[in-house]
């Protein structure tokens, strides 16, 4: 019972529901018209024949005749005038004749018991009738009637009226059986509608829960991120509160500190922003790039170099182009730089290399440094939010671990692919390639990198 109350309590439960209604109201829609259907066309070949003989007198009485014994003498005549005519009947079907007063004139039906029969005149003629008559066995059984006048071009005398009645008890039956089988073939499937309604629920929810854990996985980390400068500033801002008398150049150090958190908590909200921005989806408009794109970005990159104190190199040797997204490309390559500065100690080297593959003209940008370098374990997760990798790499950096995830996401979206190396000697290479039509090229390369990793793994 607590395994069931849990599954009502869950997040699938309301689609499930909606599943299985839609289901249950296209089975039963199903079903209904296969019956009604099938009840609908049940009669249609009985009811034909009815009314070919309700139109045709002379094939009526030419088939009733032959049981009449005081008629004998009228057939010869009737079949001698008559002999294009057939009158077939199936052994469950009786044609009974009345006279004007509507008595019954056969002799006793091998079908239908008549010794009580007569017609009655007030009956709409020429309309099929669903009836229930005893048979000659005594049993009570359906039968579908048709009775009008007759029109004959040779009349015969004491003959006023025909009764057509074909015995149904035998479709009825069929019919009956079909209808069980149909309801039957209907409920299996409404069944397996239901189990198909729970994993279709399932699979409605996966995505909705998957970006809900994201969600809370991102506010925990981010409100952990934010807790520390928070209570860095609490504090720094209640010591001078508690200091009224001292002046600026006084607590100088633990206002620097101060604007060191605020700053860091700009770039982290800025991150975010960023971050919440890209898990909306991103949609690169491709355009065509080639050298000269690169050329820009570079001397800016050896700007900033000189700033940061660092050594900068870059090697341009792409001449062709390739169909990308300017800004997302640019983001990219500015994450990756500023990746590369951040963690290169003092005097350190940073460089970019662009070139092109010879055997289908892709792109290819290696962005390196020569710092402390990064360990096979963190390589396998620096694209995570918040992951940052040890202390040793990180003890001079302010950064919080959402740059590469941003830039993972929009690599995603340029359908390109990126692997980190270790360089040599020391220090990291980002490697990133750009097929030349923008397209989903190297998906099987990361494929066949990661099983060939979970094999070493195994092993």
């Amino acid at each position: 019972m607590k395994k069931v109350r849990d599954k009502v309590k869950s997040a699938n439960f309301p689609y499930f529901v909606r599943y299985v209604t839609v289901f249950t109201l296209i089975f039963g829609t199903m079903t209904l018209l296969n019956l009604q259907i099938m009840r609908s066309g049940i009669y249609s070949s009985v009811d034909t024949t009815l009314r070919n003989y309700s139109q045709n007198s002379e094939a009526t009485v030419l088939a009733a005749l032959r049981s009449l014994n005081s008629y004998s003498e009228n057939i010869a005549g009737i079949e001698k005038d008559l002999k294009n005519i057939e009158a077939p009947l199936s052994a469950n079907s009786e044609v009974l004749l009345f006279n004007e007063k509507g008595e019954v004139l056969s002799t006793p039906s091998h079908l239908v018991d008549t010794t009580e029969l007569k017609l009655n005149l007030k009956k709409d003629f020429h309309k099929i009738r669903q009836v229930e008559m005893r048979t000659t066995f005594g049993e009570i059984e359906s039968f579908r009637e048709i009775c009008f006048p007759l029109e004959l071009s040779q009349s015969i005398e004491g003959i006023a009226y025909a009764s057509v009645l074909i015995n149904t008890n035998q479709i009825q039956a069929t019919n009956a059986n079909n209808e069980k089988t149909v309801i039957m073939v209907m409920t299996i499937f409404w069944l397996i509608s239901i189990i198909a309604s729970y994993y279709l629920a399932k699979m409605t929810m996966a995505p909705i829960l998957d970006s809900m854990q994201r969600q809370k996985t991102f506010i925990e980390n981010a409100s952990h991120e934010l807790r520390t400068p928070l209570a860095v500033l609490q504090n720094r801002l209640e010591g001078l509160f508690r200091k009224p008398q001292a002046t600026i150049l006084d607590e100088s150090e633990s206002v620097a500190a101060s604007l060191e958190e605020v700053r860091n908590m700009r770039k982290l909200t800025t991150n975010l922003l960023n971050m919440a921005r890209r898990d909306d989806g991103i949609i690169p408009v491709l355009e065509t790039i080639d050298s000269k794109f690169f050329e820009d970005i570079l001397e800016n990159f050896e700007l900033v170099s000189q700033e940061n104190g660092k050594n900068f190199q870059y090697v341009n040797d792409f001449q062709g182009q390739i169909q990308s997204d300017k800004v997302l490309l640019k983001q990219v390559l500015t994450i990756l730089f500023d990746n590369a500065i951040k963690y290169t100690e003092e005097d350190g080297q940073v460089g970019v290399q662009l070139y092109s593959q010879d055997r289908n003209g892709d792109l290819r940008i290696q962005v390196w440094d020569n710092g402390i370098g990064i360990s096979d374990e963190d390589k396998t997760r620096i694209f995570d939010r918040f992951y940052r990798v040890d202390k040793a790499r990180t003890r001079q950096s302010s950064g919080f671990g959402l740059g590469l995830s941003l830039a993972k996401q929009i690599i995603d979206a340029l359908n390109a692919d990126i692997q980190v190396k270790d360089n040599t000697p020391t220090g990291s290479i980002f490697e990133l390639t750009l097929s030349k039509e923008g397209k989903k090229r190297y998906r099987g390369r990361r494929k066949a990198r990661k099983e060939n990793k979970d094999s070493h793994k195994t092993g």
